[in-house]
């Protein structure tokens, strides 16, 4: 494999949690007092999906004139049940399985607690896991290569023998600032590339084969 060594991101790239995001987004914003047809959940999912969770709060709080963090706190109880229904993306089982099989090893890197693991136990993919960090363990938030390092250190990686993956511009910055590879997950090619990634896919089954490619 070009790389053995694969570090991931949860939300958007193994899981697909934005769905139930969107959906719990969408309700805070009813809940405080925003009339439904007055609410594009496309808008909301560009927001999360091109920048960051912080830019949907700070976007849509300002549109509707909310409080930022009455809207997140409402967001927070009404997001955290809906973990339990989101799904891998296709394609994720088989590369991690992989991974493993060919020596290699997985990583967890999410802004997420702990949960995120139940999720991926729950979906028969923790074990393919050699090691993770969660919001549990206080590392600055990605691009900030701090979490990455840590789990080098850690499981004595060799960066360069590793590649970071995840849907946002700011998970190949993470990579490429811990001295990694970078590959930026996007199904509906919405992100505008400011990371340079050194592969680009819509599909895990893509990357899968770049992977494993022999070019």
């Amino acid at each position: 494999m070009r790389y053995q060594q694969l570090f991931w991101d949860f939300d958007g790239t193994l899981v697909d949690t934005y769905p139930g995001m969107v959906a719990a987004f969408a309700t805070a914003l009813t809940q405080l007092g925003v009339n439904d047809f007055e609410i594009d959940q496309s808008a909301i999912y560009k927001a999360m999906r091109q920048h960051s969770l912080g830019t949907a709060l700070q976007q849509f709080s300002a549109e509707y004139t909310l409080n930022r963090d009455s809207l997140n706190d409402r967001y927070q109880r009404l997001a955290a049940p809906k973990l339990d229904q989101a799904v891998a993306f296709a394609g994720a089982a088989e590369l991690l399985a992989t991974v493993t099989s060919a020596g290699g090893r997985n990583f967890l890197l999410t802004h997420r607690d702990a949960r995120a693991l139940d999720r991926l136990a729950a979906l028969g993919l923790k074990g393919y896991f050699s090691g993770a960090i969660t919001a549990a363990d206080d590392y600055p938030r990605k691009p900030d290569p701090a979490s990455l390092n840590a789990l080098c250190r850690q499981y004595q990686v060799d960066p360069h023998t590793a590649i970071m993956i995840g849907d946002r511009n700011l998970d190949v910055q993470a990579g490429h600032r811990a001295g990694m590879a970078g590959a930026l997950f996007d199904p509906e090619h919405l992100i505008v590339e400011e990371s340079q990634p050194e592969v680009r896919v819509t599909r895990l089954a893509e990357l899968q084969d770049w992977l494993t490619s022999e070019d």
